[in-house]
């Protein structure tokens, strides 16, 4: 049984207000199905939600199975069960007690089952994330259902990650069947699935777990990401699952030090002069004359601008990495125009990307870090785009470098 522990994570983030959520997206399900086949269901909106998500993600994997693994998909056969644990109701499969699932959603693959929490786990999410965020987490359920029907077997601690990381991948892939405008009931926007892919990164390991099981929350992106751009085939062999981060402890560097720190503006400028530019390093300021934003850089002369006040609350809310990101994104800009190569986001995230993954004391909380900024600012660059496409543009720079950016 693979399980979630969202409710911890959930009283950080909305007691800090750090990762306030933007106005509810409309809802994904543009009409639902009747729960009644949920043991427990109450039949409220809750379980309508999730009754769509699984109705339409085994439609997904009913066309999807055969051709992957050569037999026919087999319903799930276990049932699905929705816990009320603010209540007295009856544990579902693989628990002892309804307390056992606050706040959780697993697959029990002892009876093929999938339970989830409607009282403490899917109705946070939805106001926190959106319905899509629901669609997504029981997607991922089902890929381990997928896991179980194909004989994949869970070993030791690396083998869980491996599992994890396979049903995020999952998850991705039924994600853009649906997003492509092909499930039955459900449609999700490029808006809604930033915020799901918000969610996802909760379900992370913590920073310094020494046997790591969900991933960090770079893993868990890449691999949903996977999913959604390669489809399901991609997942049972990932090729790109994370990067090899310092095992080094992860302080949350003060911010001046951060902003005093000239490694960003060494790093780019030495790209340059190998690439045959003339890298003059740029100004540092607290503005630049009409750009708006904790960051900037304007020209002539080349200035990159870091509002301190502006990424206080980045560097409080999120991490010192966080602040380094929203640097490292402007002194990109900065060498791409000393290249004479226009500011293209995708490139600017890329080699954002390839510059983090350079740092030699990077941790997995680091990463986390530049993830969670690039899903929830849209400072980090300075033109209009996606979460989910800013972070796809940094995984490409990250794992294969500046080559990989066009440089």
């Amino acid at each position: 049984m693979r399980v979630f522990r969202l409710v911890a994570v959930l009283v950080v983030v909305i007691t800090c207000g750090c990762s306030a959520a933007p106005p509810e997206p409309p809802p994904v399900a543009e009409t639902t199905v009747d729960p009644s086949f949920v043991h427990g269901t109450d039949h409220g909106d809750v379980d309508r939600l999730a009754a769509t998500a699984v109705t339409d993600a085994q439609q997904y994997w009913a066309q999807q199975y055969p051709a992957l693994f050569g037999t026919p998909w087999r319903d799930i056969d276990g049932g699905f069960f929705s816990v009320d644990t603010a209540g007295t109701g009856k544990a579902p499969p693989c628990a002892a007690d309804v307390r056992d699932v606050e706040g959780n959603a697993f697959y029990c693959a002892t009876v093929d089952a999938i339970a989830w929490d409607r009282a403490a786990l899917l109705p946070v999410l939805r106001e926190h994330y959106g319905d899509a965020a629901v669609v997504v987490v029981l997607a991922h359920e089902l890929g381990h259902a997928v896991q179980a029907r194909a004989g994949m077997n869970v070993g030791g601690a690396e083998d869980a990650l491996r599992m994890e990381t396979m049903a995020d991948c999952y998850s991705g892939s039924f994600t853009r069947w649906v997003a492509d405008g092909r499930a039955p009931h459900l449609r999700i926007s490029a808006e809604q699935l930033d915020a799901a892919m918000r969610a996802i990164t909760l379900f992370r390991d913590p920073v310094g777990t020494t046997t790591p099981e969900h991933g960090t929350a770079f893993d868990r992106i890449s691999a949903f990401q996977d999913g959604f751009s390669h489809g399901p085939r991609r997942c049972a062999n990932l090729v790109e699952a994370g990067l090899t981060a310092s095992t080094a402890a992860d302080p949350n560097q003060p911010l001046d030090e951060v902003l005093r720190a000239d490694g960003v503006a060494s790093w780019f400028g030495d790209l340059v002069t190998r690439r045959g530019g003339r890298w003059t390093p740029p100004v540092r300021s607290a503005s630049c004359p009409g750009k708006a934003g904790p960051v900037a850089f304007c020209a002539p002369p080349p200035t990159v601008a870091a509002d301190r006040e502006a990424l206080a609350g980045p560097h409080h809310d999120i991490g010192d990495q966080a602040v380094t990101t929203l640097l490292a994104s402007r002194y990109a800009q900065a060498a791409l125009a000393s290249l004479d190569r226009p500011a293209d986001a995708r490139q600017i995230m890329c080699l954002t990307g390839a510059y983090t993954a350079a740092q030699p004391e990077l941790s997995p909380g680091d990463l986390d870090e530049a993830v969670d900024i690039m899903l929830t600012s849209g400072d980090v660059t300075p033109t209009t785009m996606t979460g989910f496409d800013r972070i796809a543009a940094f995984r490409t720079g990250a794992v294969h470098g500046t080559t990989a950016c066009g440089l």
